[in-house]
């Protein structure tokens, strides 16, 4: 049946996997892999169902490169050792035998974890800068009230970041080997690869900090790590924000130009696909010099990438994800503005979030044009997995 949705559930191909529709599963730490980092039949389940409902590409929640200070928060899972590889091979058998692919998030934390989750050791970051805003874990109720600030970062050594890229290297071989269809990199949210990207965050003066372009060596000697780990065929995945998760007004990129910088350095190092967040799909990236009409985040990259786009950021519902996780009304709305940015070109896929958690049969329902029937979204719907 061909209806206003049809745009979202066309099959595409990315570097030889053909992904049956257009819908991504957004990444969402939900923290359930307790103290080891492990994923069990929990967790197996949850993904497996939204591969049930049929999502054509799922990106799991933000996954450690190491069990030390890349953990931002508690029960957070890991691809640092064997036993955290044989889980994941469980939740990926259960997707792929829904048809479904699916892509770890690697993710360190940098300066946005605490010692309250990293085992008591101190954050890392660019630059020994502290982070605004307060940490809240909701593995850690203790920490919601707000009162708890980030703490002071020790600055990385030039040897210390190459560890870390290294980590991430032996992550994405350990991806490989349980049978990931893609890997996903976490450049977003003001964490550790997206504190390089900024310079609030960076006033590094070596290789790895300065300029714009000497901003994104970090992120892109990531992706060249991989490359070199895994090879040339495996998609490679960047997820770019102009926000921070503790700073919603953060601005990494305070021009087109410079954006175009970032992409086209990450493009000559690996990266196949782009994940643009933003709050919500047709936010502009730089409202400052174009006003509340500017071009979204996604539109720039796919142009300065020459690279599929995915655009993530409020559909389905009225209130942002920070509005709804403060406790906001979270009421259901048409997604018909993701269908059109695919049918204008702004974006190639589209990541739904929230949504997913509380319906699994998303795309079943908004295919068959009924998404009125689509569950809201209250925070309470992530203390389970249900």
């Amino acid at each position: 049946m061909s209806n206003a949705y049809s745009p979202l559930f066309t099959p595409i191909q990315l570097n030889g996997t053909c992904l049956r529709n257009r819908i991504v599963m957004a990444p969402m730490t939900r923290s359930f892999c307790g103290q080891e980092g492990v994923p069990g039949a929990d967790v197996a389940a949850y993904y497996a169902a939204r591969a049930e409902g049929g999502v054509g590409l799922i990106v799991t929640e933000g996954v450690v490169v190491n069990m030390a200070d890349a953990r931002g928060y508690g029960g957070v899972p890991g691809l640092a050792n064997a036993a955290q590889v044989e889980g994941w091979k469980e939740v990926v058998t259960g997707v792929h035998q829904h048809d479904g692919a699916i892509a770890p998030q690697l993710w360190h934390a940098g300066r946005l974890a605490h010692s309250r989750a990293t085992g008591g050791l101190q954050p890392v970051a660019p630059s020994a800068i502290r982070a605004s805003g307060a940490y809240m874990d909701v593995a850690d109720p203790s920490t919601l009230t707000g009162e708890i600030p980030y703490e002071v970062p020790k600055a990385l050594t030039e040897a210390e970041i190459e560890a870390i890229i290294q980590q991430f290297g032996e992550a994405a071989v350990r991806s490989k080997e349980a049978g990931f269809d893609a890997i996903e990199l976490h450049g977003a949210s003001g964490y550790l690869i997206h504190q390089f990207m900024n310079p609030e965050s960076n006033r590094r003066s070596d290789d790895y900090g300065g300029d714009v372009e000497r901003r994104a060596e970090f992120a892109a000697r990531i992706v060249q790590a991989i490359r070199a780990a895994v090879g040339p065929d495996l998609p490679v995945i960047m997820r770019l924000a102009q926000f921070a998760i503790n700073d919603f007004e953060w601005q990494t990129w305070a021009n087109p130009d410079e954006l175009e910088c970032t992409v086209k350095r990450l493009v000559a190092a690996g990266v196949s696909l782009f994940h643009a967040s933003s709050h919500r799909l047709n936010t502009p990236a730089f409202p400052w010099l174009h006003g509340a009409n500017g071009r979204s985040l996604s539109s720039y990259i796919k142009e300065f990438s020459g690279c599929p786009t995915i655009a993530v950021g409020g559909v389905s519902y009225s209130a942002t994800v920070f509005e709804s996780l403060g406790g906001g009304t979270c009421a259901v709305t048409d997604p018909i503005d993701a269908a059109a940015m695919i049918e204008a070109g702004d974006a190639d896929l589209i990541a739904i979030g929230r949504a997913l958690i509380s319906n699994p049969d998303w795309c079943r329902k908004v295919e068959a044009g009924e998404w009125r029937s689509l569950l809201p979204f209250g925070r309470e719907a992530l203390m389970s997995l249900d």
